[in-house]
């Protein structure tokens, strides 16, 4: 991964969220309600709007997720303190097309559903509302999380499977058609059994909350925890989540997990990205155990990895990771700042990612994803 530009001249509070189009557009979100899109040939800024409209111009709410439209990528939607807000950027966006009051307490995650049919928001209360995006109304809530839900993410395949995390500690896979839980798993019940390092300073310290889950194009579920580790997930049957992989490479909490395709990206507050070799399918021999409290491929310590950060060559970077005993780590990228947002874009044969950190400015790197090694 390498630093190509920054995006700077459109925010100037911090940057919360970023998301991009197939238009070569992204819009980024931040605090004091304002969301900029941008012009990422050029890396201006196209338009620069306050979702709360003209007769709340003052508000001071935070833009805290961003999503386009999958069918319709000229649609943006927008999720300020507990609405959410649709735009046209085909127009000057002056006013939204559409606003959904549906939740109750500060929205953290918009996911739309693979067919752009539903629209997931996840909230403070730990609720889920699912927008019908079609009729523009709500069409479901879930109710299961004891705080707050902190992310939400689609099956790629099954229409009617979505997965979800919070700060309780819980994962929940969902049939939302029905409101129903398929299967849940508490991280609280997941053991460190590396006895070949020792355990990680952020483990002892750190409860597991949930800060991300997201799914892969063939359906693997990864989550990132505060305790710093990352858990790719298994579906031995539809009602049993176990641990397929855990990674291991952040010294801190994980802020977010993110698939490229079936790559698997990771940030954290660390400021580390991390880019990480993971299986596809999900063959027995993955399998280490029937206990869903079995954590353990990845045998590198996060002390070891972090003598493999480079924001050099990526090969160069592979390399020292594989001597240093790291496996599953291609790439560590030392971002430097706490990373509250990544988003990757694939565009004919480029790869790139835009990062959100504690700063106005957005980073873009060039990556390089296992589709094209």
């Amino acid at each position: 991964m390498e630093l190509r530009t920054k995006y700077t001249g459109g925010h100037t509070d911090t940057i919360l969220c970023v998301c991009a189009n197939s238009f070569k557009q992204l819009a980024t979100g931040s605090e004091n309600n304002q969301v900029c899109l941008w012009d990422c040939a050029e890396g201006k800024v196209i338009h620069r709007i306050r979702p709360a409209g003209s007769s709340q111009q003052n508000s001071e709410d935070d833009v805290t997720s961003l999503c386009f439209s999958l069918t319709q990528p000229h649609n943006l939607y927008c999720a300020v303190d507990t609405a959410i807000y649709l735009y046209d950027t085909r127009c000057d966006m002056a006013s939204p097309m559409a606003k959904f009051e549906y939740n109750k307490e500060e929205i953290n995650q918009l996911a739309l559903h693979p067919k752009d049919t539903y629209l997931a928001a996840c909230d403070d209360s730990g609720h889920i509302r699912i927008i019908d995006t079609n009729q523009r109304k709500l069409y479901k809530t879930l109710r299961r999380h004891t705080n707050i839900c902190s992310s939400v993410s689609f099956h790629p395949k099954l229409p009617w499977h979505l997965a979800s995390g919070g700060l309780d500690c819980s994962i929940y896979t969902w049939d939302f058609s029905r409101g129903r839980v398929f299967a849940s798993l508490s991280t609280q019940d997941l053991n460190f059994e590396d006895e070949s390092s020792s355990v990680p300073s952020s483990y002892t310290l750190n409860p597991p909350l949930v800060h991300s889950v997201s799914y892969s194009n063939d359906g693997n579920l990864a989550c990132g925890l505060e305790n710093s580790m990352i858990h790719l997930l298994d579906f031995k049957k539809r009602n049993d989540i176990g641990v397929k992989r855990t990674f291991k490479g952040h010294t801190q909490g994980v802020s977010q997990v993110i698939f490229l395709g079936n790559d698997l990206l990771s940030a954290g507050n660390d400021g580390k990205i991390i880019l990480w070799n993971t299986p596809s399918g999900s063959s027995t021999d993955e399998r280490k155990s029937n206990n869903p409290n079995v954590s353990d491929v990845n045998k590198d310590e996060a002390s070891s990895s972090a003598s493999s950060e480079s924001t050099g060559d990526s090969n160069e970077s592979t390399g020292e990771a594989e001597a240093a005993g790291s496996s599953y780590i291609r790439h560590v990228l030392d971002h430097g700042d706490k990373v509250n947002w990544i988003c990757p874009f694939q565009s004919d044969d480029t790869s790139l990612l835009y990062v959100a950190d504690q700063t106005d400015v957005v980073s873009v790197y060039s990556i390089m994803s296992s589709g094209s090694t």
